[in-house]
């Protein structure tokens, strides 16, 4: 047991040490320089993954809208030559030195992700009309959708990441070390999930939150909720059965998507759909299970 000990403490030092290792080397990477606007046409910035930005691409994606999908990486720094830093006034990222931003095909640039969400939907035909009760409907759910993405989505990232990583390298021998490596898990996000769903089916005024036509609001909630509820913390199917309306409008725009989906897969996630996979398989410490693009 003594040798075990000692074995699994050397894989942890080994995994921390490459991962400092792997941090530096990063800061190394040539970035690519800045893509420019073409004039005419919608650009779309953000990282290379599926997550607060990936909203944003679906909302094109469902409007039958033509973007240039602009993904910068490594992160952070892929974002670098769009900072103001960089650019000066001329940031498309509009001082914030954040991303998603997006640049309308008239120059325009919108950043936050709920107002681009917005911005893009008035301009695609997937928005109420500005300062109606609808249009404060709309944002409301949207900013909720936001927040379930900073309370439930982020802080569960890097533990499932981590739980996937133990659980399935070396027939599963590491999982003593998940607490020790960050991979434990605090109650507050599945209680934040409990309290939205409640609000997002009451929110429900017919197949949409609008009635019967769809808007940027749902695709918020689709697009987020979709990667909560793909942690295998929850239970998806037993959440979804008690909000009916929920589940009908998750299955609605599970099926629009998912062509969209599809492609973002097989082209971006090396044919991974679980975004817990895709990151432990582009950071995970041990060189036979990584993967590259």
């Amino acid at each position: 047991l003594a040798q075990v000990g000692l074995f699994l403490l050397s894989l942890r030092g080994a995994a921390q040490h490459y991962l400092t290792v792997r941090t530096c080397l990063a800061v190394m990477v040539v970035v690519a320089p800045a893509v420019p606007h073409k004039p005419g046409s919608w650009r779309v910035i953000y990282f290379d993954a599926p997550n607060r930005g990936e909203q944003v691409r679906l909302l094109f994606a469902l409007a039958n809208t033509p973007f240039e999908d602009v993904r910068v990486s490594p992160h952070p720094q892929g974002l670098d030559p769009y900072k103001k830093a960089a650019m000066g006034d001329e940031s498309p990222l509009l001082g914030t030195d954040k991303c998603p931003a997006v640049t309308a095909p008239d120059g325009t640039h919108c950043v936050e992700t709920s107002e681009i969400m917005r911005f893009v939907g008035v301009r695609v035909g997937l928005a109420p009309d500005a300062g109606s009760s609808a249009d404060a409907k709309a944002m409301q759910q949207c900013l909720l959708a936001q927040s379930l993405m900073n309370q439930v989505f982020y802080p569960l990232l890097k533990p499932m990441v981590v739980q996937h990583i133990l659980r399935t390298e070396l027939a599963g021998s590491l999982r003593c070390l998940t607490g020790t490596l960050g991979g434990n898990q605090g109650p507050e996000p599945a209680a934040f999930l409990a309290e939205t769903l409640p609000t997002l089916e009451a929110a429900i005024d017919g197949p949409y939150f609008l009635g019967a036509n769809m808007c940027y609001a749902e695709v918020s909630v689709f697009a987020v909720l979709r990667e909560c509820l793909d942690y295998e913390c929850f239970d998806e199917a037993a959440l979804l059965t008690q909000y009916p309306k929920l589940a009908a409008l998750m299955a609605d725009l599970e099926a629009k998507a998912a062509s969209w989906i599809d492609q973002r897969v097989a082209r971006h996630q090396f044919g991974l759909r679980r975004t817990t996979e895709l990151f432990a398989a582009s950071f995970t410490p041990f060189p036979w299970s990584r993967k590259k693009k």
